[in-house]
């Protein structure tokens, strides 16, 4: 079972913003805060907390609390328009091709169950792109990652349901690729094993 801390979608005019915050646990104590737009990685921002988990008092509380100031901390600025990543939006000419997006991040995992709901469309104009082959594949570790494959619908859609393994340490990679009559597009994501308690 995978856990992805606080999400939230931001939209500022007509771009969503989705900001990810999660704690990477004692292992690697730093808070990490994802910015993404369209399923790619805008910005991150990440801070340390080695200091407060040596100090006698740390608590699991407190680094909630953290952990939840950070979230807010980004979601302002990005309401804000203070993001510095933002102006590459505004700076990118007109995209060609096909975009592929995981429209549900935050909640395609429900206990040990994976359910991805992607979209393709058109990079010029944001149409949906129908019947393009979308493959996804789960990298775990092993010598062969888990593939899945089926056919987006006439409004670009697909729905894929698959078992989650059980994740190692290192979590594992999770890319989804659309390959249609105008071209291909894939994007990736991070998946983790939920910290133990007391981690």
């Amino acid at each position: 079972m995978a856990v992805f801390g606080f999400n939230t979608d931001v939209k500022v005019e007509r771009t969503v913003f989705h900001v990810q915050t999660e704690d990477r646990g004692s292992a690697n104590p730093v808070l990490d805060t994802t910015i993404y737009v369209k399923g790619r990685v805008l910005a991150k921002r990440g801070t340390s907390y080695q200091d407060f988990l040596a100090s006698p008092d740390f608590n699991e509380s407190e680094l909630h609390a953290m952990l939840e100031r950070q979230h807010k901390e980004i979601i302002e600025a990005v309401r804000s328009g203070k993001l510095a990543e933002m102006d590459q939006l505004e700076e990118r000419p007109t995209p060609r091709g096909i975009g592929v997006q995981l429209l549900n991040p935050a909640t395609f995992l429900k206990g040990t169950t994976a359910t991805l709901e992607v979209a393709v469309t058109r990079q010029r104009d944001g149409s949906p792109l129908p019947d393009a082959t979308i493959r996804v594949r789960l990298h775990t570790g092993t010598p062969q990652p888990l593939q899945f494959e089926t056919k987006g619908d006439a409004q670009g859609k697909a729905s894929l349901q698959f078992p989650m393994p059980r994740l190692g340490p290192g979590g594992a990679e999770l890319v989804i690729q659309a390959v249609g009559s105008e071209g291909q597009d894939e994007i990736k994501y991070t998946v983790r094993p939920r910290p133990k308690v007391g981690a």
